[in-house]
């Protein structure tokens, strides 16, 4: 069997990935699979970086669709660190059947994945070190006392038994904006400040692009130009959104809104993602679909209102 014929049904993510480690070295056949050591985190390929957009413009239509399994890591019999990164996109791999044939590892990260079952564990007699998800979502977790090496589980910023209440402000149907008008003052992302005037369509949507690429970190929306008592903030990171609105009711309250992820029932599931650079946020209260981060946003530009798309969760 030739590598392509190996690889035709491989995720483009592994590919790259491989690429990256590898370098200034390529795969040119199947039996390279077997020299390759190390799958770092700092070699993960992010699509929307200006490297990986040079190196892999052939293959940017699949790194976007992210179609592809991960089964050829069961053919890479000689890794020793295996590290999925942080910043990989959600719901990339849900499939780790090729674990049990990786028993020469040394180092698994599998923390910020959707991994579930520790008995694909079983055998790994040489693993130093161990990162999994939160125990909360492993299921067959008895299967880890039969491993000698220091293993690392985090545990959740929040419990669900002590968590602030919250009201829900449930989804309706979705009016069209008035075409060509702006509710806000101030627009701010990066190093970029738009106020009044300023704020166009094509700015507007030069914003809504970056967040669905996932370019930029956060952004400011704001009714006024001083943006500091009512506003709309979003943090981005990771493939990650955590929008908040922040506004006064009539008794001078501070009410805050964040929007409601329905995947998620439980808030003891921190987001890769933090308010403000440094709070935890659930992903009970995130959003893993940049487009419909990038919907909330333009909304807000437009009307000064959050986007009734989806449910809101109200705290005061």
């Amino acid at each position: 069997m030739t590598l392509d014929e190996l690889t035709q049904h491989t995720s483009p993510y592994l590919l790259c990935w491989i690429d990256l480690s590898i370098a200034p070295k390529h795969l040119l056949v199947p039996s390279d699979l077997k020299r390759v050591k190390r799958l770092m985190a700092k070699d993960f390929p992010v699509p929307h970086s200006e490297y990986t957009k040079k190196k892999f413009a052939y293959m940017q239509n699949s790194l976007n669709s992210r179609k592809g399994d991960w089964a050829l890591l069961g053919e890479m019999t000689n890794l020793q660190v295996l590290e999925f990164p942080k910043r990989m996109p959600s719901g990339l791999i849900d499939d780790f059947s090729f674990l049990p044939k990786l028993n020469h590892l040394l180092r698994l990260d599998l923390q910020y994945t959707n991994f579930t079952d520790c008995t694909l564990l079983l055998g790994m007699v040489h693993l130093k070190y161990l990162a999994l998800p939160a125990r909360k979502k492993l299921i067959h977790t008895e299967g880890l006392d039969t491993l000698s090496c220091e293993i690392s589980m985090p545990e959740p910023a929040y419990r669900d038994a002590d968590f602030p209440q919250y009201k829900t402000i449930p989804a309706s149907k979705i009016p069209a904006p008035v075409s060509g008008t702006f509710a806000v003052q101030l627009l701010e992302y990066g190093r970029k400040r738009f106020t009044n005037g300023a704020i166009t369509q094509e700015v507007v949507e030069e914003m809504a692009k970056r967040i669905r690429k996932g370019s930029i970190s956060s952004l400011v929306l704001a009714p006024d130009e001083d943006g500091e008592e009512i506003f709309f903030t979003m943090d981005i990171a990771n493939g990650w959104a955590a929008p908040m609105f922040q506004m006064y009711d009539e008794k001078g309250e501070a009410l805050c809104y964040q929007p409601i992820n329905e995947a998620y029932d439980s808030v003891e599931e921190d987001a890769p993602v933090e308010i403000g650079g440094q709070s935890p946020v659930p992903k009970r209260f995130a959003l893993n679909d940049l487009a419909l981060a990038a919907e909330c946003a333009i909304y807000f530009a437009k009307t000064g209102e959050l986007y009734p798309g989806i449910a809101w969760a109200r705290f005061s």
